[in-house]
């Protein structure tokens, strides 16, 4: 009987990976020479996925957080299954519309767990992706099985555990003992500008032993027996694994062991590289060895589904009509249908409260309704207030824990959601508005996957006060609003903020609500369906329309005070409150010019200096914003100093008209 030719099949994988790079003119032939055994090894031997149904619930995730590994990862799932990756996809690579891009995109149906590229977002993905397995496997295990018991795979290199965001995963990680996360690290000590201090791999090795990682070290990248072994054996650890793989980037290059060989493939090279491995013809492999091995890996990976679906029907034998329900919906990543204003009596809504208590008291009746409901802070939770009463805390005692304390790891928190959300949790994460800096590369992913992740942003503006200007945001709002495909609410009082939620449950993808850390008053016209249309009228004119205020959060009842002082000076505001500037661009033109009719005297009030506004704005309007930073102080006194205060907007405001 024939048997597999393993070395064979790894130099093909190697050389389709060096044709579509060569075909492409770009991409990383480095990693996809010095890695192929790794990820060979890993899928072949370990990956429990289901060729025919990508997205099952309890497959083992893989994370290429070396995104520009993509080549390496394209040509290996052709050979896998080509159902999936035919030679045409790979001809394709870094084509517009293809289905290889230059860097891994989140797609089930192409077998891509998550979209990788920016170093370190895919190992602090992979925390998540881990969590939220213990997570499910806490509520869906007996004493002889669990219906979720999968593992994470992470690749990762060089520069990804340079990245700040990767140890401060790693060190959740290990805190939450995190068995069933493993990676695999190709270690080949180049970087892309040139060679890594040589104790470098020394200190990564001791760095993750120090803080809780089982640590393997593999002398031969190239030996698929000892790689195979020391995964093997990270499987059986307590907590976290990480496996050092010793490559070298670029092997059979002429410029093997060289940065020179990380983003740059000369032709001459290729060729010789090709025929070192025993290919003369582009796009060549051996079909009768590939047809062996697809066999091979169907045979190890047929049965995997039918088990987990049996084991599913016992379980669900012992489950209630609710219990069945929050099963499936976890299972199927259905979509939730709560209108919060049908089920909180508003009456008895503590409405006399900062706004971030009121939003206290809406989460957690939110919590009640989605079981599914996790998340929590950046160390921030008792001035965030986004803490589910009576969910306990997540731990290594209690993965069944619905708050997460992140710790001062703002960037890792949002990283980490968005591996939860990919297990089809519901996720949030909160800290101060003015931090969200450190979270935009993760919700830049989040919007990109369009996942359904929330942020809760508070302490929203230069009234912050005396801890002055680095916790007094400016710039963040316009930063949020202007990442495609994230919907950002800043609402005006309780009701638009039951609005917002409403319709971020509604809604599969990613959102922020902004909040100040203040008191707020509850206006009269303002109500949850307003959120739909993103900015509609709260106060109308008396008599004739002299001006038209535009305001969203806390400057909605500032703005109610400047209505009040612009009539002692016979001047007639309409008040229009906008917590969704694009749910509002998205309206017609009809409503649009309902609300905010040409030939009247725009005026927009909002604590930031975000451009979005001169959108909405003419020649002779006027937007009165915040372009400098804040100041330590009282708010008074702030406002005061910036010209903010009521006598002299109204001053400015009569001037102008």
């Amino acid at each position: 009987m024939t048997k597999l030719n393993e070395k064979r099949l790894i130099n093909d994988v190697r050389c389709l990976a060096l044709d579509m790079i060569h075909e492409a003119g770009s991409g990383h032939p480095g990693i996809a020479l010095g890695a192929a055994p790794i990820l060979y090894t890993l899928f072949t031997y370990h990956l429990n996925i289901d060729l025919n149904k990508s997205n099952w619930c309890n497959r083992d995730r893989f994370v290429l957080s070396c995104g520009h590994a993509s080549s390496l990862l394209y040509a290996l799932e052709f050979f896998v299954d080509e159902s999936k990756y035919n030679l045409n996809d790979l001809k394709n690579y870094r084509n517009i519309y293809s289905k290889t891009p230059g860097h891994p995109e989140y797609n089930l149906e192409n077998k891509i767990d998550v979209t990788t590229g920016p170093l370190g977002e895919g190992v602090a993905t992979a925390v998540g992706m881990a969590m939220a397995g213990k997570y499910l496997e806490s509520y869906y295990s007996d004493k002889k099985s669990s219906l979720f018991d999968y593992y994470v795979y992470a690749m990762v290199s060089d520069g990804d555990l340079m990245e700040g965001v990767s140890y401060e995963a790693a060190c959740l990680a290990a805190q939450y003992q995190l068995d069933n996360l493993i990676l695999l690290y190709d270690c080949n000590g180049v970087s892309l500008d040139g060679e890594i201090d040589e104790n470098y791999i020394d200190s990564i090795a001791n760095v993750y032993a120090d803080i809780g990682f089982a640590t393997y070290y593999v002398k031969n990248g190239e030996s698929v027996k000892e790689i195979n072994k020391a995964i093997n054996a990270a499987k059986r650890a307590s907590g976290p694994a990480i496996v050092i793989v010793n490559t070298t980037i670029g092997k059979y290059s002429k410029y093997e062991g060289t940065n020179k060989i990380h983003g740059t493939l000369e032709n001459d090279d290729y060729l010789e590289i090709k025929k070192e491995l025993g290919h003369e013809e582009k796009w060549e492999y051996d079909k009768n060895n590939t047809a062996m091995y697809r066999q091979e890996i169907k045979n190890r990976l047929e049965d995997n589904y039918k088990d987990w679906f049996n084991l599913y029907e016992e379980f669900s034998a012992n489950l209630d009509e609710k219990q069945m329900n929050t099963l499936n919906s976890i299972i199927n990543n259905e979509s939730i249908t709560l209108q919060l204003d049908k089920v909180i009596d508003m009456d008895k809504l503590f409405t006399d409260r900062d706004l971030r208590d009121i939003n206290y008291q809406i989460m957690n009746v939110i919590s009640a309704f989605v079981p599914n409901f996790i998340g929590g802070s950046a160390d921030v939770v008792t001035s965030t207030k986004t803490y589910l009463k009576g969910k306990e805390d997540f731990s290594s005692d209690n993965y069944a824990g619905k708050n997460i304390a992140f710790g001062v790891r703002e960037h890792a928190m949002g990283a980490i959601l968005n591996g939860l959300a990919l297990c089809n949790l519901r996720v949030f994460g909160s800290c101060f508005l003015a931090f969200s800096d450190y979270m935009k590369p993760s919700i830049r992913l989040a919007a990109m996957m369009n996942l359904p992740v929330t942020y809760i942003f508070t302490h929203d503006s230069i009234l912050v006060g005396k801890d002055g200007a680095t916790h007094e945001p400016v710039e963040q709002l316009a930063m949020l609003r202007t990442i495609p495909n994230l919907s950002v609410y800043r609402p005006g009082d309780h009701k638009e903020l039951i609005g917002s939620w409403n319709e971020i449950l509604a809604n599969a993808s990613p959102s922020a609500i902004i909040l100040p850390r203040g008191h707020v008053e509850v206006q009269e016209f303002t109500n949850p369906a307003g959120i739909e249309y993103g900015g509609y009228i709260i106060s109308e004119v008396k008599k004739s329309l002299d001006v038209i205020l535009i305001a969203t959060g806390s400057e909605v009842s500032y703005a109610m005070d400047l209505k009040e002082e612009l009539m002692k000076n016979y001047i007639e505001a309409r008040v229009v409150s906008m917590p969704n500037i694009k749910n509002f661009l998205n309206q017609d033109k009809e409503y649009q010019n309902e609300v905010l009719p040409k030939g009247y005297k725009k005026v927009v009030l909002e604590f930031s200096n975000d451009p979005t506004w001169y959108r909405l704005l003419e020649a002779d309007d006027d937007f009165i914003g915040v372009n400098t930073y804040g100041k330590s102080g009282d708010e008074e006194d702030i406002l005061k100093e910036l010209e903010l205060d009521l006598p002299s907007l109204v001053i400015r405001i009569k001037n102008n008209l």
